[in-house]
């Protein structure tokens, strides 16, 4: 019976083996494939417009009659625009629909800007309308002496004004005017001179019979009196030509000292058809290409610093396994190209400067799920399980433990990613694929590769691969363990619990005054608690301190307020690269000169070039690239090295509601998760550490004045999912505990002994997940450093209100319960008191 157990446990290892020997020839096949799939990176993965430069503009429909925006007219609107886009010869540009009534519209590469803007977004309702048709007399007299067009003047700080290059036309309301024929009668258009000698251009178009015969009459009526026929385009008075004699054959042309590009632009305007709602223009972003690729080399160079960063530091501390966890972050690294390659394929993916982010702040969660498998397999060696052992069940306590905080991570992301807007979408998606390459490398790599060498190759070579010190700890347990009468396991526990109680144990059994077990444990040496540190018997000191700082925080953000960027209250900013010798002076003066006297400059670098970035209070996406244009011609800066974002005053209410949604969202769906997995009231005390940690990271802002941005936004929703990612790691011990601890003490005392064994986890995965936020903060371009800030107070923060904040209110709610008052009366409130099982009868 014994020798068929013995072969049945012996086929059982054979099969497990053979199991982890697939999974890493998987693991190798995929690897291979993943490099194969993203090399090189550069061209397998698409880059967004932010980085590689280019045109993106938001675009919010309104009805011309009051009512709501259907489906069909947003519909019609898109085909019409992306005609207008496909135009102007863009390649891989992208119109879609986003939401109930926006457009968005990316056009990577665009170089003529101007005529884009000019183009995408015109109404282009053409219409001809007798001039003795106006019922307005102040506007038909206008028109009449020619007052309906004029060149737009600036004025400089001296009172001196020059004329711009743009022209101010005059509008006209609807209802004051009846249109004689209008841009449905059009059948054909083209763009020719205005005359022989001149500059300007003229667009011809070609009348369908019912025009030709309406515009024939007209004629007919006015050409005796040299009466005007009016040219309107969305309202605006383009030119009023009278009429020298009959024009029957369908053909007019329609003059207004247009440029060969604005006359084109006004071709596809009106051979794309007028769009059935007007638009506005919400959020436009225009990025030179210099400027992107410099941004996306202070991306890459962060992520790769990072990277390195975490690996040195995990080789330093864990030694032979810090090779394995090296080796861990390599394969995640490349699963996670291979992801982002496959979908740049499919067109389902584009790296942006939001992604970037997110990509770096993957590298430190992939960092703290290997150091929880390390941690928990010396922890299990520790207690007493054989190397072999400890590789199957402390790495299946420790993935799981990962996975659960990767999942609560992920409801974030997720939420981030469908719910938010802007660029936080992006760092949203980039989160979540790491997150599910972080569980794939742990499941096909980590775990199988651990059980693989641990029986031969670590348990052969414990000093080197770190693990001595856990051996050596559970031999002098193990006297501890036979002098108490437990286990070495429980005996460990005992000891850390209350060392003075186990001295008196052992005294009272042995009838020594100094046992040669304790001399042992007490110069037992190891990277490892030996006595837990009083967490929860300084919670009252704790959610004082926290208490006060949130009050402080919410008394700042009330007093002070809170800075919010342009993407909240509208608004241009202007960044301009390689700047050379020029002073923020010169740039004031030449947005003066543009007649802009509210810029705001700051001074910024970027890979050691000085630039500068510019503020200023104007909405409308096309005056403010021509008063970018303008002073990047004046100081003679091109156009490589310029980036133009402006953002309407209603673009900001939108970002904010989808945030909020996003935030609340996750919320329920992060206490739900929770509360099914573990209970309920873990899921409401994990949600008030984590108000805790967001207000003080809002309370910091406020005190220092640092602007508020949908990176921050962002951040503040990762910090989210990070600080969770900490409170679930602790909760997830407690809930083992209340399951298998062999030793009778309060509920107190039990939580206060799971903290400590996770305290060295959290030190470590703060310190790998700060890494490289820190890059971001001293080495990454301004978004990146914007996001970085956030993250380095709430990464702090979250560390802290996982141990002082969540776990102290959660063991108090707890204690409350009668089997847990029970104990609590039995053992006492202080924080250590306990008792073995047999001595607890």
């Amino acid at each position: 019976m014994a020798t068929q157990t013995k072969k049945r446990k012996k086929k059982s290892g054979g099969s497990s083996e053979r199991r982890n020997i697939w999974l890493l020839i998987l693991t190798t096949i995929l690897i291979l494939a993943s490099v194969y799939v993203f090399t090189p990176p550069s061209q397998r993965i698409n880059q967004g417009l932010d980085i590689q430069g280019g045109l993106s503009v938001v675009l919010t429909a309104t009805s011309n009659d009051g009512n709501p925006v259907t489906k069909e007219e947003m519909e019609a609107s898109r085909a019409i625009i992306e005609s207008r886009v496909n135009s102007l010869g863009a390649s891989e540009a992208a119109v879609q629909l986003q939401g109930d009534n926006q457009i968005l519209v990316q056009i990577p590469g665009a170089t003529d800007t101007k005529a884009a803007l000019e183009t995408i977004g015109k109404t282009g309702k053409l219409e001809f309308a007798r001039l003795d048709s106006f019922t307005d007399e102040a506007v038909r007299k206008r028109i009449d002496t020619g007052d309906y067009g004029k060149t737009a003047m600036v004025t400089d700080e001296f009172g001196n004004q020059f004329p711009s290059k743009k022209k101010s036309s005059l509008k006209v309301q609807p209802g004051t005017y009846k249109a004689l024929i209008t841009g449905e009668n059009i059948t054909n258009v083209s763009v020719d001179r205005a005359s022989e000698t001149g500059t300007d251009y003229a667009v011809n178009v070609r009348l369908n019979g019912e025009g030709t015969a309406a515009f024939a009459k007209a004629t007919r009526e006015l050409a005796p009196t040299k009466g005007k026929i009016v040219i309107v385009l969305d309202g605006e008075v383009q030119s009023a030509p009278a009429v020298q004699s009959v024009i029957d054959g369908g053909r007019v042309s329609i003059t207004g000292g247009y440029t060969l590009a604005g006359a084109n632009g006004l071709r596809t305007v009106l051979e794309s058809g007028s769009l059935p709602v007007s638009f506005q223009y919400s959020q436009s972003q225009i990025v030179g290409p210099t400027l992107g690729q410099g941004a996306l080399a202070a991306g890459v160079l962060v992520a790769g610093l990072g990277l390195l960063l975490v690996m040195l530091y995990l080789l330093f501390f864990y030694r032979g396994l810090g090779l394995i966890t090296a080796g861990a972050m390599v394969v995640f690294a490349v699963f996670y190209l291979g992801i982002l390659a496959t979908l740049s394929h499919f067109g389902l993916f584009s790296l942006s400067l939001s992604g970037v982010a997110g990509i770096v702040l993957t590298i430190g969660m992939a960092a703290d799920s290997s150091i929880l498998v390390i941690e928990r397999f010396r922890e299990e060696i520790r207690m007493g399980r054989s190397v072999r052992a400890a590789s199957i069940t402390g790495v299946r306590h420790a993935i799981m433990t990962s996975i659960d905080a990767d999942l609560v991570t992920l409801v974030s992301a997720l939420s981030l990613f469908f719910l938010a807007s802007s660029s936080v979408k992006g760092f949203g998606l980039t989160l979540a694929l790491g997150i599910a390459c972080d569980i794939i490398m742990m499941l096909l790599f980590k775990a199988p590769l651990v059980r693989i060498i641990a029986p031969r190759t670590i348990a052969h070579h414990p000093r080197f691969w770190d693990i001595q010190d856990s051996k050596n700890a559970y031999q002098t347990f193990s006297q501890l363990g036979e002098a108490t009468g437990v286990t070495a396991g429980e005996a460990e526990i005992g000891e850390a619990m209350n060392y003075k109680e186990t001295a008196r144990i052992i005294k009272e059994r042995a009838g020594e005054e100094d046992p040669a077990a304790l001399k042992l444990v007490r110069q037992l040496k190891g990277r490892f608690i030996k006595h837990d540190i009083g967490f929860l018997s300084a919670r009252k000191i704790f959610l004082t301190v926290s208490g006060i700082l949130v009050l402080a925080c919410i008394a700042v953000v009330c007093i002070k307020g809170v800075t919010f960027g342009i993407e909240f209250v509208g608004g241009t900013s202007v960044t301009y690269s390689n700047t050379g010798d020029l002073t923020s002076q010169d740039i004031t003066q030449a947005f003066n000169k543009a007649g802009v006297k509210d810029a705001t400059v700051q001074t910024t670098e970027n890979e050691g070039q000085k630039g500068f970035l510019i503020r200023m209070t104007e909405t409308n996406a096309q005056t403010s690239e021509h008063i970018a244009r303008t002073v990047a011609d004046e100081l003679h800066l091109s156009a490589e090295n310029t980036q133009v974002s402006t953002i309407g005053p209603d673009w900001g209410t939108s970002v904010v509601r989808a945030s909020l949604i996003a935030f609340f969202v996750s919320l329920a769906l992060i206490i739900a998760y929770i509360a099914i997995r573990f209970e309920y009231k873990m899921g409401f005390t994990a949600v008030v550490a984590l108000l805790h940690d967001l207000i003080i990271v809002m309370g910091v802002y406020a005190l220092i004045g640092r602007e508020v941005t949908p990176n921050t936004i962002a951040a503040l929703l990762t910090i989210l999912g990070y600080s969770l990612y900490d409170t679930v790691v602790v909760f997830h011990r407690i809930n083992d505990n209340m399951k298998e601890l062999n030793i009778r003490c309060s509920f107190m005392t039990m939580a206060n002994h799971s903290v400590n064994q996770v305290f060295l986890r959290t030190i470590n995965t703060t310190l790998t997940s700060i890494i490289p936020v820190i890059a971001m903060l001293f080495f990454g371009g301004e978004t990146l450093q914007d996001f970085a800030f956030a993250m380095v107070i709430g990464l702090i923060s979250g560390s802290y209100s996982s141990i002082a904040v969540a776990t102290p209110l959660f063991s108090m709610w707890k204690t409350r319960e009668s089997a847990n008052a029970k104990l609590q009366k039995r053992f006492g409130k202080e924080i250590g008191t306990f008792a073995f099982i047999h001595d607890a009868k």
